[in-house]
């Protein structure tokens, strides 16, 4: 009787807590309601340590590539600063704004609020339910890919990188892609491969909303290759390498990365925080993967599942092979999106809103 009890109050309380969502987000403009109180919780949960801006070398080293793009500025003073040599991203928004850190800083914060706006319009474009979408923006909002735009001011600049991806993914025309991907690129050596995770989404997005019917290899091979979004971004691939290629041939022989591969996997703190790292990266997210793939199995998507199963492995295994792996992770917010996508199509709407309220 006292658990019929206790399973009838939390009834009853989540009830409530639906109801007063739906009352608060009355409106024409709740979307940007939505957003502006998840950045507003993002921040005050994970309030940026602002006074380590004056001693992050980085700024300093991104305003000497303002002035000079292709020099190679005292690269032995900081580890970060060899990392840095081909991320002009950042450099040439220095340039922009007249070296104001302030204003990209700024700048960075308003893309935050962009694109919590973005990605709650994708999920109530998916389900059509304002309450769902509600809780899936604040699960974000708390989630290491929104926070970093808040908690990042020592100049890694992913934030700007996260926010184009979201923008190649949905909107799709050609010249937007090419020039998202290319301030990607730009930002971090992780964006190239996150280029591929972009190229899965647009697939799941053309087969789940316009080609049920095709679960065949063949058809989504096929699919993939005739999206002129695919060849947008093979052409972002290109251009990129070749201008990196001339730029490593031309100004920087001889550059390495001696932070990169083994000796970072096998160090001693690298190991012990992998855990803590992947966890921290989707959070409760992790559950709504995990349902997905589930649906993918019992729906017999098994190409579906292959391919998001295969980017998953690559995001994981790029991690693991960097310094900074909830950053590398973070590049895979793109499947977040796709697994609630996956969802909102097989899944009945109370079982979901119910699974996005755990999460």
């Amino acid at each position: 009787m006292q658990e019929d009890l206790h399973i009838t109050s939390l009834a009853a309380f989540y009830r409530r807590i639906n109801a007063w969502i739906a009352g608060q987000l009355e409106g024409e403009n709740w979307i940007w309601k939505l957003a502006v109180a998840c950045s507003l919780i993002s921040w005050f949960m994970a309030v940026p340590p602002l006074t380590v801006i004056a001693d992050a070398d980085a700024w300093v080293y991104i305003m000497l590539q303002a002035d000079q793009p292709f020099e190679a500025h005292d690269l032995d003073h900081y580890i970060r600063r060899e990392n840095m040599v081909y991320r002009l991203f950042l450099p040439f928004l220095a340039y922009i704004t007249g070296k104001s850190v302030f204003v990209i800083l700024a700048l960075q914060y308003i893309l935050a609020v962009v694109f919590l706006y973005l990605f709650a319009r994708e999920v109530f474009r998916q389900t059509g339910d304002k309450v769902l979408t509600a809780y899936f923006a604040v699960a974000v909002s708390n989630m290491f890919f929104v926070s970093w735009f808040f908690v990042d001011v020592q100049g890694y600049g992913d934030g700007f990188a996260y926010f184009f991806l979201l923008l190649a993914l949905l909107y799709r025309h050609p010249a937007v892609i090419f020039v998202s991907l290319m301030c990607v690129f730009f930002t971090d050596e992780r964006g190239v491969a996150a280029g591929g995770y972009l190229l899965l989404g647009w697939l799941f997005y053309t087969v789940l909303d316009k080609h049920p019917e095709r679960n065949s290899f063949s058809g989504l091979v096929k699919t993939t290759c005739s999206l002129p979004e695919t060849w947008t971004l093979v052409v972002a691939w290109i251009v990129y390498f070749s201008v990196r290629i001339y730029m490593s041939l031309t100004f920087f022989p001889g550059h390495h990365y001696s932070t990169l591969g083994a000796p970072v996997l096998f160090g001693d703190m690298h190991r012990g925080g992998l855990g803590s790292s992947i966890w921290t990266a989707f959070e409760g997210s992790w559950l709504l993967l995990g349902a997905a793939a589930y649906v993918l199995l019992r729906s017999r998507r098994y190409w579906l599942l292959s391919g998001m199963a295969a980017g998953f492995a690559v995001l994981l295994l790029t991690g693991l092979f960097v310094h900074d792996i909830d950053r590398a992770l973070g590049y895979g917010f793109l499947f977040v999106l796709m697994a609630g996508l996956v969802l909102s199509k097989s899944i009945p709407l109370k079982e979901y809103r119910l699974l996005m309220f755990v999460v």
